[in-house]
């Protein structure tokens, strides 16, 4: 529940730095930059921070919606972006928000997926066993990389991690072995979701794609 209330607060504070923009004054901004580019390294932050880890993440946190928004608003770049989400996760390893979030800041705006990709690594280290975490990184190879085959791979993982979503795991799993090539896989996939699913939607949506692919196997000479 922290969690969610931590990732809420800040995207409102995002919300809320993007609606007032042109209200900040500029020497504030500019103040802000400044100690954006004077950032300690993780091993001094976890040592000053003492006792209170948890609560420096959060503010480093804060610090990084702050700076996401000036970039936002043409008023600073974010090069050191990638810094602060390695701090405040070595603050937090369990901080699996800013592993997600800070993942598709570096990927999109960054354009780095080799450090995001570091970054949800790192995450997952920490938070084997995180439904969302674990889909995400198969998003990030489906998106961010067009690997399809470790797409596939973090897909079929996130889906069989117990207590989530796994039917929407499952989904992106067939569909990015359909888009790696691999038909059988993909068929097998949403076959196993047809037969396991007691939605009536997901089984007419699985056959529909079922049969697409048999088709598309026909057509390349494959066996029924």
């Amino acid at each position: 529940m922290r969690r969610l209330v931590r990732i809420a607060c800040a995207l409102a504070a995002l919300a809320a730095m993007v609606g007032a923009a042109r209200m900040i004054e500029p020497v504030a901004e500019a103040k802000a930059t400044v100690g954006i580019a004077y950032l300690p390294t993780s091993e001094c932050a976890r040592m000053t921070a003492l006792g209170y880890r948890e609560l420096a993440s959060d503010l480093y946190w804060f610090k990084a919606v702050q700076y996401y928004g000036g970039y936002r608003l043409d008023q600073n770049d974010i090069e050191l972006f990638a810094h602060l989400a390695d701090l405040i996760t070595d603050l937090d390893p369990q901080f699996t928000g800013a592993y997600r979030l800070s993942a598709i800041v570096i990927t999109e705006d960054l354009g780095n997926f080799a450090e995001a990709k570091r970054l949800m690594e790192k995450g997952l280290r920490n938070n084997p066993d995180d439904y969302w975490l674990t889909f995400e990184m198969g998003f990030l190879h489906y998106m961010g990389g067009r690997d399809y085959t470790e797409a596939e791979k973090y897909f079929r993982l996130a889906a069989a991690i117990p207590n989530n979503d796994g039917s929407r795991a499952a989904r992106f799993a067939a569909e990015a072995a359909s888009k790696g090539g691999n038909i059988e896989a993909s068929i097998v996939l949403w076959r196993e979701l047809a037969e396991s699913s007691d939605s009536e939607y997901l089984r007419e949506l699985a056959e529909r794609y079922i049969a697409r692919l048999e088709k598309q196997r026909a057509a390349q000479g494959g066996g029924s």
